[in-house]
């Protein structure tokens, strides 16, 4: 729903730089791991890299089927 809003207001392009952004920093976020943490830790931060990696995917996914819709043709069913 969030992603929604972001699209009309700021613009499919800002959208998905940002999604695409997002899913690389959740990724470094997984270099950052440390062998010495705690179980605890090592969930919470685990759960972090995945909430960012999550909102990176929702915007992406927008930006892409915002994109498919605007270059497919009216006339053109979901044949491939």
């Amino acid at each position: 729903l969030a992603a929604g809003f972001l699209g009309a207001k700021w613009g499919i392009k800002f959208t998905l730089t940002i999604g695409l952004t997002l899913q690389l920093f959740s990724y470094g976020l997984l270099f950052g791991w440390q062998d010495d943490w705690t179980k605890e830790q090592a969930i919470i931060y685990v759960t972090i890299s995945q909430m960012f990696a999550g909102i990176a995917k929702d915007l992406t996914k927008l930006g892409g089927k915002t994109v498919t819709k605007l270059v497919t043709p009216d006339e053109q069913e979901t044949k491939l």
